[in-house]
Formats: structure tokens, sequence, C-alpha cells
């Protein structure tokens, strides 16, 4: 396994700053500055413990997610291979009988980055999705998770880096938004662990298992602790 290389901090400072700049001069900060750490009271109703977890293949192929997860009700909205542009039409027709979930778990970006796709470009489609879900569900939390590092996307991490950084400058400028640190847990000894299928992107039970763990103790440290006690105790 190939261990992370590391870039010289002011480079990924300067890039931070960078994208800081962009993103909040691209969004209207006034209208997003404050971000609250409960739901509102409308939306504790008794019996909602559903959680939508949306994005690409890595999710659309984490087929235990229900096992994983239980507690919680799931429901798997990701799809193979899929980038940004693919996601977003999609989250777009939502509809209203599909109801509303207790929280958002995202997972986006990855094979945007793998695609070439600028990681200035991501955010700004981030920045997309976020919209939607202020206008479809607003204030229905969202955890996005961090970049996954991967044997077979060597090549990509320093744009994962870039992404992850740039997503924790960007998120606490939204309403209800937070990162979910999938990284870390995923490295041992500064090396990627056994956690991949035979491709060396995708994660076996293992590497699932590590994210269901982050999943729910994030979701433990956003949702009022009644919400965690009723649906996951």
């Amino acid at each position: 396994m190939r261990s992370i290389d590391s870039s010289p901090l002011a480079k990924l400072l300067t890039a931070l700053l960078v994208f800081a700049v962009i993103l909040v001069g691209w969004r209207l900060y006034g209208r997003y500055r404050e971000s609250t750490a409960t739901l509102p009271d409308n939306m504790a109703a008794a019996g909602n413990c559903t959680l939508w977890f949306v994005g690409s293949s890595s999710i659309h192929r984490w087929t235990s997610l229900d096992r994983d997860m239980a507690p919680w009700a799931t429901e798997n909205r990701g799809i193979n291979s899929a980038t940004l542009a693919d996601i977003l039409p999609r989250f777009a027709n939502i509809k209203p009988r599909e109801g509303r979930p207790r929280a958002l778990i995202f997972y986006v970006g990855e094979n945007d980055i793998a695609n070439g796709v600028p990681v200035r470009t991501v955010m700004r489609q981030l920045a997309s999705l976020f919209d939607l879900r202020d206008r479809l569900l607003p204030d229905v939390p969202v955890l996005l998770l961090s970049a996954k590092p991967s044997p077979g996307r060597a090549t990509f991490l320093r744009e994962q880096r870039l992404f992850n950084a740039a997503a924790q400058q960007f998120l606490p400028h939204m309403r209800v938004a937070y990162y979910g640190d999938i990284t870390t847990p995923l490295f041992a000894g500064g090396v990627m662990g056994d956690n991949y299928q035979r491709d060396g992107v995708h994660m076996n039970a293992r590497g699932y298992r590590i994210w269901a763990e982050v999943v729910r103790q994030r979701l433990r440290d956003i949702l009022p602790p009644h919400v965690t006690h009723n649906c996951a105790p």
C-alpha cells in the first residue's frame, strides 16, 4: 500500500485561502453565516428515523447499509459511477411524497476528481447541491463524508486532500451542514488498511463498518439527544 505524499504546508494553506475566497464570494455569505447544531422543533416528530444516503457508487454498492446502520431506517440513493453532474438532477427531482429524512448523508466528488474536474468546479457543484437541499428539504441536516483514499486512485490523493480541506472551510457557512472524516480511520500507521475490494477503489465489508461507525458518531454529535436515543439507542 502507498503512504500519502505530503505537499508543502504553505501551498496547502494558500490553496485553502483561494478556495475560501471563491466559495464565500460565490455564495451569499450573509445568508448562510449561521449554522445551527440542532433541528428545529417541527423536525422532531416521533417515528422519523430515516436516513438518506446520497452519492456515487461508494453509496450504491453499500449493500449492507441496512444492517450496518440498524436500527436506523435507511434509503440508499447512490448512483453507480455518478459524478455531481449526475447526482444534481436526480436530487432536484425529489417529490413531496418521498417524505423528509432525519438527515442526509452525502458522498460526492470523488468521481469528479478522478475524471479530472478541478476541485474549484467540484466545490461549485457541491454548493449547488446545498442550494437544492435548502429549497427541497430545508433544515434537514447534511453530513458530508470526506473523499476517501484508495489504492486504485492514489494518484488523486492530493486533489482529494484539497477537496476535503475546502469542504471543511465551506460547510460552516451552510445551514445544518457537517463534515464526517472517513479518511483518517482508513489509514493505519500512515498507510491504507485492508478495507478495499479487489478493484482497489470501493470498500469491502470492513471498510463499510468503518464508515458506519463514523456516521453513527457524527449523528450523535449533530442530532438532538432525544432523537438519537429514540432512533438508535
